[in-house]
């Protein structure tokens, strides 16, 4: 009877290693079909634009959407400016400190060579 039931865990424990759940050809991610009927424009921002424009005329919902994609281009753009912005300025600080580090590291070979 032990040996069944260790037969049987040590079974149960190599087919909890397997993975049972993998995507086909083992790639991790969506699937191709989810990439198929994906939408760039986020699900709340498409249920704010269908509030805006419910009961509206076809010319006024064509504007009202346009406006608001608009100005969410503007913000993003002015976000990823924001991004930029800050990489340079840690690419600078960088750049500071590296000097600083190789000017620091020329000072002790110089008194080094004095002494």
């Amino acid at each position: 009877m032990k040996k069944l039931l260790t037969i049987t865990l040590i079974l149960l424990f190599v087919a909890a290693c397997i993975p049972a759940f993998a995507a086909k050809g083992g790639k991790k991610g969506a699937s191709e079909q989810a990439y198929e009927h994906a939408s760039e424009q986020a699900i709340f921002h498409r249920v704010s634009d269908w509030f805006a424009t419910v009961g509206k005329s076809p010319e006024e919902k064509a504007k009202i959407l346009e406006e608001r994609r608009a100005a969410r281009a503007a913000r993003r753009a002015e976000k990823e400016a924001e991004k930029a912005e800050k990489e340079v300025e840690r690419e600078a600080k960088k750049a500071v400190k590296a000097k600083e580090k190789a000017q620091r590291k020329a000072e002790k070979v110089l008194e080094e060579q004095l002494e």
